[in-house]
């Protein structure tokens, strides 16, 4: 039997899942907003992150994530848990090239879990099914929680990942504004739920598999990036270009404000995640603070993306102009109300908008930019995927003896 719905109006704690930077001040600055918030029932419950390089991998270019050890893994872990925060560790590439099948693999598998066993570490965070169930079998110690890599966008698959041992699910941002489905999963399923609340990238991406697979190879790999292709791929020049290039994108995609958080909760959602690792510790702050208080006076946007200013240089032409900031910004008091039509209407977001047109017409009243510079980046992302498109590619990639590979323009 699974859990029946929570009632509608029922307060729930707000249980934040937040990345980390690593450094103590930053665990008292959360420390300090959950004192803060304690009267609004809610709280940061758990920090997540990894090393930065493995020969696993984890779900985000190691380009971007900070550097750690595993004797700073554990000071970190041990405050953490004074505050009452718990820590959850991303093993949660899409693609491991098979090494979790070789007795290489397989050893250095079991290393690492009983080295996080040792740190304490709570939680382990996965996407590959057969990692879930063989951490589930074999480390009780760990809470297993799949991750939104594993694209749980129905009722089967959210059951099928339970069954395999997981305790909390973390659904894919696809389902975000189906709550039709999302109810139907919460009463079908014990295991906890769980939401991302600041993806701004496309709503069915179909460049998302392609990019997370990026990501697994180029943590597992030293890469010496001269022109940081390795966080900016094509995948996101792509939907980076279609989000500028049609700003309905920009409202369809499926993030929500921290006012919308009591809608989860009404069907019994308990776990909020804040997307964002490698982003500096003032920005994970600002968004802490924004969903835990639940209320954001300003450019909601802000909070949500900004990953168009990447292109503000041309990584294949050093010497090009350097692009002015575009800045696309959203009044978060233009948009109060707007979730109600998703929660209540059941709009067919997950399967195509058909002749729905609602963000296209919410987009067109909120969303703005500066129509000029926006042009400029809109004409330099197509360039260079024009570039990359080539017969003569603008990128060569060296593979060396040692393994490690270098990217040169």
């Amino acid at each position: 039997m699974g859990r029946k719905p929570i009632k509608r109006g029922k307060i729930m704690a707000v249980k934040l899942c937040v990345p980390t930077t690593f450094e103590d001040v930053f665990l008292d600055k959360l420390n300090q907003l959950n004192e803060k918030y304690r009267g609004l029932n809610a709280q940061v419950y758990e920090i997540y992150g990894s090393f930065k390089l493995s020969i696993f991998g984890t779900g985000w270019p190691s380009t971007l994530l900070p550097e750690v050890d595993a004797e700073r893994l554990e000071r970190h872990i041990l405050k953490a848990h004074q505050y009452g925060i718990k820590f959850a560790y991303t093993l949660n590439p899409i693609c491991m090239n098979l090494l979790e099948y070789t007795d290489k693999g397989r050893k250095a598998l079991d290393k690492l879990l009983n080295k996080l066993a040792k740190t304490k570490v709570d939680t382990v965070v996965v996407a590959i099914p057969y990692l879930i169930e063989y951490i589930a079998r074999n480390y009780p110690e760990f809470e297993v929680k799949v991750s939104s890599l594993s694209y749980i966008d129905s009722l089967n698959r959210a059951l099928m990942y339970e069954e395999l041992g997981a305790s909390r699910l973390t659904l894919s941002e696809d389902v975000n504004r189906c709550f039709h489905l999302l109810r139907l999963i919460r009463k079908n399923v014990k295991a906890g739920l769980e939401v991302i609340a600041n993806n701004g990238c496309l709503l069915k991406c179909p460049f998302r598999t392609y990019h997370n697979t990026i990501t697994a190879h180029v943590s597992q790999s030293v890469i010496e990036d001269q022109v940081g292709f390795t966080y900016k791929p094509y995948p996101l020049m792509r939907c980076v270009l279609k989000r500028l290039c049609d700003h309905k994108e920009i409202i369809k995609a499926p993030w929500f404000r921290p006012e919308d958080i009591k809608y989860y909760h009404d069907v019994g959602v308990e776990y909020i995640k804040i997307a964002g690792r490698g982003l500096p510790a003032e920005d994970l702050l600002r968004l802490v603070e924004a969903y835990l208080s639940r209320r954001y006076d300003g450019d909601i946007y802000a909070l949500i993306d900004n990953s168009y200013m990447h292109f503000c240089w041309d990584m294949f032409h050093i010497n090009a102009e350097i692009l002015p900031p575009l800045k696309i910004s959203i009044d978060n008091r233009s948009l109060d109300g707007w979730y109600e039509y998703f929660v209540n209407k059941n709009p067919p977001c997950l399967i195509g908008c058909g002749d729905c047109n609602y963000c296209d017409e919410i987009a067109k009243k909120v969303v703005k930019s500066d129509p000029e510079i926006e042009r400029k980046y809109i004409e330099r992302i197509k360039r260079m995927v024009s570039e990359l498109a080539s017969l003569k590619p603008p990128l060569k990639i060296e593979e060396r003896t040692n393994g490690r590979m270098i990217i040169r323009d």
